[in-house]
Order: structure tokens, then sequence, then C-alpha cells
């Protein structure tokens, strides 16, 4: 089971997968095992790497699901015909493997424990819009004012503070 969920919120372009990727290598590094799921946001289709092999051959002749396994590797592609929730996406991961720690991408509107990425002063409006925030790294000195004692607050460049913080909220 699943120790920690953790997500990673803000806007398109505001550093969230540069985070995200940052979060897992230093997890990784502390023996922790990781989990991501991104959510794809600006719509479109996803690209597929297999096209042509044969677990797309499969999902071509209507396969609900295709997975393909090699030297310990597993790639798995479901499809269905609405939109993937995200508590689906979390029993499948819990259901696969043991995590210690899933970091989600996106998903804004979810509850679980959230660092908000805040680039623009536009992007503040997601402090008031947005729920259970343990964290927020702005590219900009916040107003003392927009501050709440119950979130930590990280300037961008403070990298090696935030991390210390995440890494321990992890481990927790």
């Amino acid at each position: 089971m699943t120790k920690k969920i953790i997500q990673v919120a803000g806007f398109s372009n505001s550093g969230k997968t540069t985070l995200v990727a940052k979060l897992v290598s230093l997890a990784s590094t502390n023996g922790l095992r990781v989990g991501t799921i991104k959510h794809h946001g600006h719509g479109g289709e996803l690209t597929i790497l297999d096209e042509g092999k044969d677990s797309w051959k499969h999902r071509q002749a209507g396969a609900y699901a295709s997975t393909a396994v090699s030297k310990g590797m597993l790639q798995l592609q479901v499809c269905q015909d609405h939109a993937w929730e995200l508590n689906e996406l979390l029993t499948l991961y819990q259901n696969i493997t043991s995590f210690d720690v899933i970091i989600i991408e996106g998903f804004k509107a979810s509850s679980y424990p959230k660092i908000v990425m805040i680039k623009h002063e536009e992007d503040l409006k997601l402090l008031a819009k947005l729920e259970n925030i343990f964290c927020v790294i702005s590219w900009f000195d916040l107003p003392s004012e927009l501050k709440n004692q119950d979130i930590t607050y990280f300037h961008l460049n403070d990298e090696g503070s935030y991390l210390d913080v995440l890494i321990q909220k992890m481990k927790g």
C-alpha cells in the first residue's frame, strides 16, 4: 500500500514537470519507491511509442487493455470510453505494486496534499481555489498578506530548502 500521495499543481509552464523530475530523483536516491501520474491537460491524444508493434495491433483489434513485458519492464495501456478519473488511476497503481510515494502532476481539483507552482501574478488565484495546499513554490516574492501560516512558501531559487522539506514529507 502506498504511504504518501503528493500532488504538484499549477498552470502550464509553471515548472511542474521539472519539480516532479527532481522529486522523483531525490526520492529514488533516498531509497523510496516512486510512482508518478501525469494529467495531460492540454487535450489531444497521447503519443503511443509502439505504433506497428504487436501491442499496438492488439489495441487496434479492439483490446480494452494491452500489456507488453520484457526484462522486468511492463508497459500497460488501458482504453476506455470515458476520461480516467484520478481515483481510478490510484486504484490501478496501488494494485500493481506497492509504492512509498505517488507523485501526481496536475489534477488540480483533487484533494490530495499539494504543492502549488506560481509563475505569474494571475496564478495567485490558485491559492484561493485549490484545497489541501501544504507548499507553494513561486517564481517571485509573494506579498505577506497572501501567505497562510499553515502553508510553507519558497522562492523557486531556494531549491535546496524546498527539496529538503519535500523529501522529509515523502519519507514521513
